[in-house]
């Protein structure tokens, strides 16, 4: 049996957006803090990091979103750790509200990283009792892989990363890139009457973005899946080129899209650039 942390909380006021659920960003700081508060429960804290010179970063997650949740509601996470590799090791997340109603599945790969050469090392071999992973990665069906393909336009912008982007570790926060490709589908869309809400993401980190660093961000209809649209939005840097992340994003849609909405949405001269 897996070692699994529970965790329970409010929503606040400031974790919700203009709709009145959880801004979807938000639910990436959950994971984040639900893992650092499961690691200290487990006897390594975020002191000890620090202490250590060691820390975790985010190489890819995985979002299936089941429900959303609201101002008030009282929600339970549980998270434990899936399996441990060389240098990396995932973790699994349930959220749901305190009546049992499922609000997300998440799981992310995490890279142990030694924080002054920024390089992956070697896991502790202290961290499997002290975790005690499952040893199987569960399902999670994020809607992003089978689609009906269509020629869309790429949507492109520009923005530089401000001071508040940056977290303790001196980089981007994982959950601000869900916020620009978040930001990149709301521009792409603009115009178009349609109604959706998140259904699942998995979203890949490559090289995390610096203070300062001028971004290109690349945004696509990539196709439809039954009531789903499924994105493709990628981040480079401005300077070189490299890519930074690749995130797909499934929306679930209130209502199928019409002819003409997919004809807008596939127009050439729908090409935009901010």
């Amino acid at each position: 049996m897996p070692k699994v942390y529970s965790w329970q909380f409010a929503v606040r006021t400031y974790e919700i957006g203009a709709n009145q659920t959880v801004r979807l960003p938000v639910y990436l700081n959950y994971l984040e803090e639900a893992a650092t508060q499961a690691s200290a429960w487990c006897g390594y804290d975020y002191r000890w990091y620090r202490a250590h010179k060691r820390a975790w970063f985010a190489r890819k997650t995985y979002v299936r979103h089941l429900a959303q949740a609201r101002y008030g509601d009282l929600l339970t996470m549980q998270t434990w750790v899936s399996d441990y590799r060389r240098v990396q090791s995932h973790r699994e997340y349930d959220l749901r509200r305190a009546d049992g109603t499922p609000i997300l599945r998440a799981r992310t790969n995490w890279v142990y990283v030694d924080t002054e050469t920024l390089r992956p090392v070697r896991l502790l071999d202290e961290f499997y009792d002290a975790f005690q992973p499952s040893g199987a990665l569960e399902p999670i069906e994020t809607g992003v892989a089978t689609f009906t393909a269509l020629q869309a336009p790429l949507h492109e912008s520009f923005r530089t990363v401000q001071v508040y982007d940056v977290d303790s570790a001196a980089h981007v926060n994982n959950s601000v890139y869900v916020a620009w490709s978040q930001q990149a589908v709301h521009e792409a869309l603009r115009g178009v009457d349609i109604v959706y809400a998140p259904f699942g993401r998995e979203v890949e980190y490559f090289r995390s973005a610096q203070p300062d660093e001028p971004l290109r961000i690349v945004c696509q209809l990539l196709g439809i899946a039954e009531n789903l649209m499924i994105w493709r939005t990628e981040i480079f840097s401005a300077v070189n080129g490299e890519r930074l992340t690749l995130d797909l994003a499934a929306y679930s849609l209130a209502a199928p899209l019409s002819e003409r909405q997919l004809e807008t949405l596939t127009a050439s001269e729908r090409r935009l650039s901010s």
